[in-house]
């Protein structure tokens, strides 16, 4: 196992600890595209039982970052295409302008929690834009994006519609612009804070048509990042 990671022996192997340690190596590259995923062989290497590590995959099957096959059990998928990143960006514009509108309609509840989640993103970029070579590199961008996400997830909490909740998190773009803008080495975490303080300030104002058109200049804008990338 790469020196970026450590064993999880003394974590006593939560199955999210363990869940988190997957998506590192997944994200980072150490697990090629295609390559087998044997739980036994995991669990040796992460110095915990096979149980966390099959409930890990399992959760990670669900955001197609591995696959299962028959007779070949676990492997890992490939990247997303771009076209199919940006598809992903095309659905969320959809759905987050919709659940923006809904969540304005609870705009006293929806506020506080918006405001904190900021505080996080905000946090977390700068974080990643002060990275040095010393800091724990995976830990700090898993934690980046989710923080970002984060900002997102105050808005579905509030928008009093669990489909739209389902629907959105089902997507699972979080780890795949992850996995992304680790491969390009780009990260985006300057404009994207400042496209959510612009969002904000419309939730701030009370203003539902400036939140929507301002989720909708970040999701246009993501889009063109995604496309760069």
């Amino acid at each position: 196992m790469s020196g970026k990671f450590a064993s999880l022996k003394t974590a006593g192997g939560l199955p999210d600890t363990v869940y988190d340690q997957l998506l590192d190596l997944l994200t980072w590259g150490d697990l090629p595209p295609d390559s087998g995923l044997s739980i036994d062989g995991l669990a040796a290497q992460l110095e915990v039982s096979p149980t966390p590590v099959r409930e890990a995959l399992a959760r990670l099957e669900a955001t197609g970052l591995v696959q299962r096959k028959a007779r070949r059990g676990y492997r890992v998928a490939k990247p997303m295409s771009q076209a199919q990143m940006r598809e992903l960006v095309d659905a969320r514009l959809v759905l987050e302008m919709g659940t923006i509108a809904r969540a304005m309609q609870h705009r006293n509840e929806l506020l506080p929690d918006l405001e904190a989640a900021f505080k996080r993103h905000q946090k977390g970029a700068q974080r990643i834009l002060n990275m040095t070579a010393e800091d724990n590199q995976p830990e700090a961008v898993r934690d980046y994006f989710a923080d970002d996400w984060s900002f997102h997830e105050a808005i579905l909490n509030h928008c009093g519609n669990r489909y739209l909740v389902h629907a959105v998190n089902s997507l699972s773009f979080r780890v795949h612009r992850m996995r992304q803008a680790i491969g390009s080495g780009v990260s985006d975490a300057e404009y994207a804070l400042a496209e959510h303080l612009e969002i904000l300030e419309a939730v701030r104002r009370g203003d539902t048509a400036g939140a929507v058109a301002a989720m909708e200049r970040h999701l246009d804008k993501l889009d063109i990042r995604v496309a760069q990338s």
